[in-house]
């Protein structure tokens, strides 16, 4: 399956003078650990989804030797469903989620290998909430985190829980990550 990290967004409410997928954690940019930990669930076919708000983070995408396709740039929804139009069935991935690991990739895969629907990863917004973070998004009482399987059907829900799920939205939320 193709993995597609989303990395066009511009981190406005970070205020960096550094694009968000390039943050550096434990010595890595973000970027680079994603794609690490794809590798390492055993997906080989990774591309990085940039806008023009993201330039740097395409020229390390390249540096990388990754597949870069440049999207629209008018939101999250807008670039997934241009992606769509391109790709039809594909793994989404977050450039925000510094502590995503390889075990909860192969978990939604071997999810989607079993029920060959979509598949996207929620966190119960009380456990996001209890780790000192603050959802960006709530839908149901679930926090979508960036991490999801879209192909034809109806959506299921892969409900987790733990830091892989915090994503980066806040100046806050940034200094806890990296303190």
């Amino acid at each position: 399956m193709k993995a597609i990290i989303m990395a066009g967004g511009r981190g406005r409410r970070l205020n960096l003078d550094i694009e968000k997928p390039l943050i550096k954690v434990n010595g890595r940019t973000i970027l680079e650990r994603t794609v690490n930990i794809l590798k390492d669930a055993g997906i080989n076919d990774i591309f990085v989804a940039v806008t023009k708000a993201t330039p740097k983070t395409k020229v390390k995408a390249k540096e990388l030797e990754l597949e870069v396709v440049q999207t629209p740039g008018k939101g999250y929804v807008k670039d997934i469903q241009y992606l769509i139009k391109k790709f039809k069935e594909f793994l989404v991935v977050s450039a925000d989620l510094p502590f995503l690991n390889s075990k909860l990739i192969r978990d939604v895969l071997n999810k989607y290998g079993e029920i060959q629907q979509p598949v996207s990863v929620v966190v119960p917004k009380k456990d996001y909430e209890n780790m000192g973070f603050t959802p960006s998004v709530v839908i149901n009482n679930l926090v979508p985190i960036g991490v999801n399987i879209v192909a034809k059907g109806e959506d299921y829900l892969y409900i987790t829980r733990g830091k892989e799920t915090i994503n980066i939205n806040t100046k806050k939320e940034l200094e806890m990550i990296i303190k």
